[in-house]
């Protein structure tokens, strides 16, 4: 993978903030909890850095000898909802 490439894209830790998962069920009102969000962490190389989401792909390559770069798994996550985000060290 060309060095253009990782500087392009860097290999970042994005922490943040996202909602619970709806209950399948009833529930009587006295009986719900207090409501709290889920804290997340996610890694990858930011493919997109826009105002209103930040996109990371955990997974990434290309053929030998090919700068025609490839992803899977790719997250786009709210900027809203980030709490951090910091750069980390390639090997």
């Amino acid at each position: 993978m060309s060095v253009k490439t990782r500087k392009q894209c860097p290999l970042v830790m994005i922490e943040w903030v996202d909602s619970v998962q709806p209950k399948p069920t009833w529930e009587f009102l006295e009986d719900v909890r207090k409501p709290r969000a889920v804290h997340c962490v996610s890694v990858g190389w930011l493919v997109s850095d826009g105002k209103k989401t930040k996109s990371l792909a955990p997974n990434m390559g290309a053929i030998s000898g090919s700068d025609d770069v490839q992803v899977s798994g790719l997250i786009t996550i709210p900027a809203c909802s980030v709490t951090r985000m910091r750069r980390l060290k390639e090997p």
